[in-house]
């Protein structure tokens, strides 16, 4: 009978194991390096998870100052060197190291600092390393309670303090390192939920690690291979030991050194009992790129993406495989949005929302922070693969009242009130300049030619 390991227990014991291998695959793997830029640029994209404010009155109407101001102060609070307690990075800079933590570790960690270091809004981030985590620290606390990889929970699982390092072990010049015990309040797990009661998550790239080791080696091994075939090698075959081919002259027992590379063009006489025997490898073979194809496509599937988005290879795609493998993939996309989104950016906004109404730094009443704490969060959109068909029927849901027009410019990643004041400054400006752009072209002057032809 077999003992069983609970995914929980067996992820405690791997996780140092996986991270270091999947840390070691960004570094040295096209494929693992290409999934963290494609996870960079989907889930956060270049504009990054953006806010937008719905807090509304009583009569349910929105209140546009109250959102107004807010997202105007959160928007400056983000840029470079204010979020970040180091004032190195934006908040779309964390967002982006977030999301390769996430890829790389699966998960991250952020420290968050008010008072003193909190600057003028009260509250600034710390993006912790993985490394700082104490994953030894394993025991049971009083009451029911335990410390599992670092992480303290109560008997009911809910997480109480995170018990990490302040410097890494193999940092010497960042002083004698200690352990010190943060409170839940000051720390931000960002963790993809995938199985019930995970205390940590797996490398999300953890499942085609193996498949991307093999296919190292295989093209190491092939471009080895395809290096000798490239290369004009031959052999001399010799019928008896005194026929060696010497460098001095055309005589077999000169005593010079044996030929062991020519140069391109050079006519040699071949002693007696010397043949030359030319070598003609067979690889790479055909049968290369089928097999290659196979394996991209298996790592693809263990990362969530299609095999033509991870590789760039569009060979033998077509617009029905396109669109079937872009939509599976943008759901997936999708999904990490909203798993860094409802744990990060809403408990970071809670908090950093309290702070700037405590500090004045948002002039707002405190007393009302439970209405203003209305955040809706706007992550990157993608172009339709046809976009064409898909307009002509997002007009047919807006005429028949199935979507509204909040949906269908959030589907691409635009905030509607930010394109209704876009439209409505386009037509001011137009009107301004005296512009139409929806006319037809002006007439030349002179009689109208149609009316000249028309019979009286």
């Amino acid at each position: 009978m077999f003992g069983s390991v609970s995914p929980r227990e067996e992820t405690r014991r791997e996780i140092r194991g996986l991270v270091s291998h999947a840390r070691h695959a960004s570094q040295n793997f096209d494929h693992a390096r290409a999934y963290e830029m494609l996870i960079r640029r989907h889930v956060v994209g270049p504009s990054g998870i953006r806010l937008q404010m719905n807090v509304v009155e009583d009569d349910g109407r929105r209140d546009l100052r109250a959102n107004t101001v807010i997202e105007t102060a959160w928007k400056k609070w983000g840029r470079k060197g204010s979020p970040s307690i180091c004032g190195r990075l934006s908040f779309w800079g964390i967002e982006c190291q977030i999301a390769t933590a996430i890829a790389r570790e699966g998960g991250a960690f952020v420290r968050l600092h008010r008072g003193r270091k909190g600057g003028p809004f009260g509250l600034r981030i710390e993006p912790i390393p993985f490394d700082l985590l104490d994953l030894d620290h394993t025991q049971p606390i009083p009451g029911g309670g335990y410390i599992e990889s670092g992480i303290e929970f109560d008997a009911d699982g809910r997480p109480l303090a995170f018990h990490i390092w302040t410097a890494p072990e193999d940092v010497a010049h960042m002083g004698i390192r200690r352990r010190v015990r943060v409170p839940a309040r000051d720390m931000v797990h960002v963790l993809v939920p995938e199985e019930i009661g995970q205390a940590l998550n797996v490398p999300r790239s953890s499942t085609a690690l193996r498949l991307m080791n093999m296919a190292d080696a295989f093209q190491k091994a092939g471009m080895e291979a395809a290096h000798f075939g490239a290369a004009a090698m031959l052999f001399f075959k010799r019928e008896a030991e005194t026929s060696t081919l010497s460098q001095t002259d055309d005589t077999a027992d000169d005593g010079g050194p044996p030929i062991d590379t020519i140069e391109a063009g050079t006519i040699l006489d071949l002693p007696p009992g010397v043949e030359p025997v030319p070598h003609v490898p067979h690889y790479p073979d055909a049968a290369v790129e089928p097999f290659m194809r196979n394996m991209n496509a298996s790592t693809a599937s263990g990362l969530g993406v299609s095999r033509e988005t991870l590789t760039g290879d569009l060979t033998g795609a077509n617009f029905s495989s396109l669109r079937a493998g872009k939509g599976e993939e943008r759901d997936e996309w999708r999904m990490l949005q909203r798993a860094m989104f409802e744990s990060f950016h809403g408990v970071v906004f809670s908090q950093w929302l309290n702070m700037a109404l405590l500090t004045q730094a948002v002039r707002l009443p405190l007393a009302k922070i439970e209405k203003f704490d209305a955040a809706e969060w706007r992550p990157r959109g993608w172009p339709s693969v046809n976009p064409k068909d898909d307009a002509t029927a997002a007009e047919k849901d807006l005429a028949l009242g199935l979507r509204s027009r909040r949906e269908i410019a959030a589907e691409r990643g635009r905030d509607i009130e930010e394109v209704d004041k876009e439209i409505a400054e386009d037509k001011q400006r137009a009107e301004r300049l005296k512009l139409d752009f929806g006319s037809s072209p002006p007439k030349p002057p002179g009689p109208d030619p149609d009316k000249e032809d028309a019979d009286p």
